[in-house]
């Protein structure tokens, strides 16, 4: 009988993760990496790429780059892979933050499901966003989210619209329509403009706490604060990715169309209190790519795909069974086995996990326009600390969830319009979020010394990097989609070594 429940028991246990430090931010070795998450390891020394397999995943990987590739779908990483003391080093945050919970999906706490999808149509009124000789952005994205629409109610699920016709919304009103839905999905759609030869399909989810916008290589004081999107990172990412590795499904054969999964901080996805995206479904700038999104077979496509994505994250969430929308192309995927999971979570990587409480949102007119009022919402409260996770895992009944109530900030003077040219129900009153939410950056330590030390790797200790020097002198982060280069994303400029330590801990993301 002891043997039997020793042999339970082992599971469970602990694992050792070998961790390392690099210009004041958190990594593990790539082959404790490999180790949790039965890839094949093999040293890649001084390699430029580095491809790992495990039965269900494919991933390659680039020295000095935060551009990564997993099953084929290209990734921004929150920072570049980096060479430490004979071996690359993965950062902690991207572990806890991007890797885990696409891989993983099923240890995301408080995974609930998903009834309806708030659709955001960028631009409108005054507001044309990028046009072209062809048209405008505001006209294609209203155009795009009525057919996402149709088709989501088709498969079963919920919708509501931010504007249903030529109108300017707030940013911030929004987020705010969709924080009255508290179990719902939210997706902006976008049209992007650039130089003329820059095409392609990106998404954006928000950026966790501590680390920069993809478009930065700074960080600021501003990025360490926690924002009210933020407690939703994993979903955030998970969400990003179901959309993601569907729309680039219009582009098959040709990766260059794939610009990626990034992080931003754009308002409607910082200001946001559901899982939230923003979908950038093309270029208007680009002659081809324009004729393109002028087409309304290439929007019904792209609004197909969005729906894909939207519908299997809603599966994942709630363990759904929704069929997807027809006209799905196959694409070929790496994986070709499905195993289970290891039953633990990366101990020593501590999550903040969080537990919801929902209630009924407001009821839907049978016309599809939103009603009147605002129902209960419980936002999520996020617990930190070393042993944040190890409670995740061995709570009892008697855990009582808290409610929290999220601020929004105030809209800035050149993003308010009159409430009376926005046809919507919804009047917010923005507040501005309270001292708790301003997090002031934690000052600069030296990397740890070589040690054998049990140390939990909490989010609280050190997770967050201190802000760049300087950096507060860069142009602020616009509220909404910039015009981008076509590039490939640049890595950090290194200034400092790393030092790894062997780190045996007990807590999970």
């Amino acid at each position: 009988m002891a043997f039997f429940c020793l042999a339970w028991m082992l599971p469970a246990r602990a694992f050792n993760w070998q961790t390392a430090s690099a210009r004041g931010r958190d990594y593990v070795t790539l082959q404790s990496f490999c180790s949790f998450y039965s890839f094949g390891y093999a040293n890649p020394g001084g390699n430029p790429v580095c491809e790992l397999r495990n039965p269900q995943h494919l991933l390659r990987l680039k020295m000095g780059s935060p551009d990564m590739w997993l099953d084929g779908v290209h990734y921004v990483m929150s920072f570049p892979v980096e060479m430490g003391s004979g071996d690359w080093l993965v950062s902690r945050m991207d572990v806890i933050k991007l890797f885990e919970p696409i891989m993983r999906p099923q240890e995301i706490a408080g995974r609930h499901a998903i009834r309806g999808v708030v659709i955001d149509p960028g631009h409108g009124g005054a507001d044309n966003g990028a046009t072209s000789r062809l048209g405008a952005e505001k006209n294609y994205t209203l155009d795009t989210a009525f057919r996402l629409e149709a088709i989501l109610r088709d498969a079963g699920l919920r919708t509501v619209l931010t504007r249903r016709s030529d109108v300017f919304v707030d940013l911030y009103e929004r987020a705010h329509i969709a924080s009255l839905y508290p179990d719902y999905a939210f997706v902006s759609i976008h049209f992007n403009s650039a130089e003329p030869g820059a095409l392609g399909l990106e998404t954006y989810c928000l950026s966790p706490r501590g680390a920069a916008s993809t478009s930065s290589s700074y960080l600021t004081r501003s990025d360490i604060q926690m924002l009210p999107g933020n407690d939703d990172d994993a979903l955030n990412i998970l969400l990003a990715s179901a959309v993601h590795s569907e729309i680039i499904r219009l582009n098959p054969g040709d990766p260059s169309m794939d610009r990626g999964v990034k992080r931003a901080r754009f308002v409607v996805i910082k200001a946001n209190l559901i899982p939230a995206i923003l979908v950038e479904g093309g270029f208007v700038s680009n002659r081809m790519e324009s004729a393109r999104v002028n087409s309304p077979g290439y929007r019904q496509d792209l609004a197909e795909s969005i729906a894909r994505g939207l519908i299997k994250f809603s599966n994942i969430m709630g363990n759904r069974h929704m069929s997807l929308p027809q006209g799905e192309a196959p694409a070929p995927r790496p994986q070709i086995v499905t195993v289970p999971v290891a039953p633990i979570a990366p101990t020593g990587l501590e999550r903040e996990s969080k537990h919801l409480k929902h209630t009924p949102a407001t009821a839907i007119a049978e016309d599809g326009v939103e009603a009147q009022g605002t129902p209960n919402h419980a936002a999520a409260n996020p617990t930190t600390g070393a042993n944040t996770s190890t409670t995740s895992l061995t709570h009892d009944s008697t855990h009582k969830t808290k409610k929290k109530t999220k601020k929004l900030a105030k809209t800035p003077a050149s993003h308010k319009a009159s409430s009376s040219s926005a046809q919507t129900s919804f009047h917010p009153t923005m507040i501005p979020p309270t001292a708790s939410q301003h997090v002031s950056a934690p000052p600069t330590e030296p990397a740890p010394t070589e040690t054998s030390k049990s140390q939990p790797l909490g989010l609280s200790e050190g997770a967050v990097p201190a802000p760049t020097p300087g950096a507060e002198k860069a142009a602020a982060e616009p509220d909404e989609p910039p015009t981008i280069n076509a590039s490939e994303t640049k890595p950090a400029k290194s200034d400092g070594g790393s030092s790894l330590t062997n780190t045996p801990a007990d807590s999970a993301p």
